[in-house]
Order: structure tokens, then sequence, then C-alpha cells
């Protein structure tokens, strides 16, 4: 016959061991559930911040977002983000013995990121360091004093860049729309094209009725087929890049200006307007230019050159 003391481990054991079956069960999902977010539709605001003071604040409205205020967001990066925050999970606890680093490089280099619904915050976390197979990264859960491994399973990569997170910064240019153009056909009512370089080659577009005035404002008969291709070749036109160090614009020859409604976008000469792509093995001609005198950009000219034509392209 068992003693009362045999029977008193045995129940011990057996309630450790349903506690660790139920832990092991239960808690690591709930884990899990605070680092990832099921329902993403319901996030209208992104709050990330680095240790440098940078901060980016992406707000949703309707169907697009904009990023501090200021600019439209890239499509692609916003549904990547998204993508992410729905996709993460907790792989495993950091190793005892790479904690203390882990939690020092988050308290200096960490980006902290913040997801909204309305007011109320879904989840926050800090992002730390890639772990050594890049294949994850390290998280802290705010308010939580154990970081975790957080991968997103089946990607091949770690997370920080899918946040924008560029040498453990945030920048707003990052996130920035490259869309210069993006006008319907039949939204088009007016195109003036100025050539700096050959001014007989510029010119006027009216429409309703469509009018074709040469550089001396003379009226001449056109192609209708190819005005009406110019017309629909203004849908999701993209720079490349911005070009934000300085630049003396006064600096630059102009080449050529378009106005189309009350978007005026012109071009200017680079030093070089060629590069050459070693992974593509081609040459890709390029030139700076500004929409509404605001910031310089880079444009590539195979994207543009369907816009920016010359008269005699036009005319019969």
């Amino acid at each position: 016959m068992l003693s009362r003391k045999t029977i008193f481990v045995i129940v011990l054991l057996i309630i450790f061991f349903s506690a660790y079956l139920f832990l092991n069960k239960y808690f690591k999902p709930t884990l899990e559930s605070k680092f990832h977010i099921e329902n993403v539709s319901s996030i209208d605001k992104i709050f990330i911040a680095d240790r440098n003071d940078n901060t980016i604040t992406l707000i949703r409205s309707g169907t697009s977002w904009t990023v501090n205020n200021k600019y439209l967001v890239r499509e692609a990066a916003i549904n990547t983000l998204l993508e992410t925050a729905n996709k993460i999970r907790l792989k495993n606890p950091v190793p005892k013995n790479i904690f203390d680093n882990v939690i020092k490089f988050m308290s200096t280099s960490g980006v902290y990121v913040e997801f909204f619904d309305g007011d109320n915050i879904i989840v926050s976390y800090t992002i730390g360091s890639n772990t050594p197979d890049h294949l994850a990264n390290y998280m802290l859960l705010e308010n939580s004093q154990v970081p975790y491994v957080v991968n997103i399973p089946s990607f091949n990569g770690f997370l920080s860049p899918r946040y924008g997170i560029q040498a453990n910064e945030v920048n707003e240019n990052n996130w920035r729309s490259h869309l210069v153009f993006n006008i319907p056909a039949d939204s088009i009512k007016f195109i003036r094209y100025t050539n700096y370089m050959n001014p007989s080659y510029s010119y006027q577009l009216n429409f309703n009725p469509t009018i074709l005035l040469s550089n001396n404002q003379k009226s001449l008969s056109f192609n209708q087929k190819e005005v009406f291709l110019l017309k629909s070749n203004f849908l999701k036109l993209n720079c490349e890049a911005f070009k934000l160090n300085e630049t003396n614009l006064d600096e630059l020859q102009k080449i050529e200006q378009l106005i189309v409604n009350s978007d005026t976008l012109t071009t200017y000469q680079m030093s070089s307007s060629k590069i050459s792509t070693k992974k593509d093995n081609f040459t890709v001609e390029r030139k700076y230019a500004t929409l509404n005198d605001g910031d310089l950009m880079i444009i590539q000219n195979y994207v543009f050159n369907k816009v920016l034509i010359n008269i005699k392209e036009l005319i019969n």
C-alpha cells in the first residue's frame, strides 16, 4: 500500500505535468497572438520610431495611406508591412547566452512600432537585430522583459526591411509614393509641351474639341491615333527615386516642360544621364525632374518618353 508521502509526490508530479502540457499548448499561442494582428483591416494608423528621433506616422484614409501627413505612401510598401503584421509568428525565446546583448541592442538601436485601431493600440513592440541565420528578428513586446525570435514561417529573410528599416533607422522618403502622373485619358483637358533645346518641337493640345497648336500658335492637322495614345499614357507613371541632397536647380540645364491640366513636370539634364545596370546588363538613360516645383526626382527615359513627345510625333 502506498504511503501518504508517495501519494503526495505522485499528485504533485501529475499537477506539474498537467501544468506543463497546458502552458505548452496555450501559453505560446497567446504570446504569438500578442505579436501578430489577425485582422489587419482594422489598422488605421502605424507609428514607427528609431533611436535617432526619426519618426514615421502612417495614416489610412479610405484605401490610401499618407506618411507624416505629407506624402502618399507606396502601395507595395504598406501592403508588405500589413502582411508582415499579420504573418509574423513567435519562433522561440532568445537563448540565454545572447540575452543581454539582444536587450542592449534594443535599448540603443531598436526600432519601436505601434499599430492602432482608432485611438486604441492593437499591439506595440521593439524590433531588434536580425538573427545570425538572417531568417528572423529579435523582438520585444511592450511592457515585457523577455525578447523573442520572431519570423514569418516559410519566408526566406529577416523582417526589419519589411518595416522600412534601413541601418536601424526609418526615413519618410522610403515610404513615399513614386507616382508622378496617374490621369485617366478622359480627365485630360489640356496638354502643353515645351522643348527648351528645340522650341520648334513644342506644342499645345486642347480637348473638347481637340486642337493641336504649334509653338507659334498655328493650328495643325494631327494624327488622331497618336493623340489618343498620348492621352492614354498618363496612367501609373513613376519616378525612380528622389534626389534629396543639396542640388541647385539654377545650375541644371532645363530640357523640357510638360503641363497636364494643372500639373507641371520640368526635366533637367543630369551630368551623367546614363547608368549601367550590371544585373540586367543594359544601360538606363535618366534625367532629373520636378513636379510642380517640388522635390527633385530621377526619372527614367524609357518610362517617360511615351509622354514627353514632340510635335512631329503628333502631326500627320
